[in-house]
């Protein structure tokens, strides 16, 4: 990892789908350059997948974060509960007030509702919940992690 494949990681963050051509033409390197460092980042692990953002609110859908506190079990078996219920997108291992954090869809406040008090709080071992719904994302430094990669590797340069 260096200078070079920071900025290429950089530009594809910000458009997944940019052209090899405009990404070495930026940078001043070639296509060819540009295709054999991001198939090594790939191959190294770097880059996990390429996404998109989608507009959930205007699908009719809400984003919330729900913590939950989990005492006397393993988190995998109040994970494996979870997997159980559609509205949950992802479940973060945490350490602080929380065992866990899930991201979480919902339709309205009461279906958020429901699937707390009828489903989550219902698993065993779950002994608190906190609930805040997400309002609106505000970037701040979306390059934030390129940033503190990159005194790492300043000192490195490959091609």
């Amino acid at each position: 990892m260096d200078v070079i494949d920071l900025k290429i990681l950089r530009m594809l963050r910000k458009n997944a789908r940019e052209n090899l051509g405009t990404i070495g033409d930026e940078l001043g390197v070639s296509k060819a350059t540009v295709s054999r460092r991001i198939s090594r980042l790939e191959e190294e692990g770097y880059v996990n997948a390429y996404t998109m953002q989608v507009n959930t609110g205007k699908m009719g859908l809400m984003r919330a974060l729900i913590g939950l506190q989990v005492v006397g079990s393993p988190l995998s078996s109040v994970i494996d509960e979870l997997k159980k219920f559609p509205g949950v997108q992802y479940v973060h291992k945490v350490f602080g007030d929380h065992s866990l954090i899930c991201e979480v869809y919902s339709t309205s406040v009461d279906s958020l509702y429901d699937l707390i008090q009828d489903k989550i709080v219902s698993i065993p071992s779950v002994q608190r919940v906190e609930v805040d719904i997400l309002i609106e994302r505000i970037p701040i430094n979306e390059d934030a992690m390129f940033d503190l990669a990159l005194p790492i590797t300043e000192s490195s340069s490959r091609d």
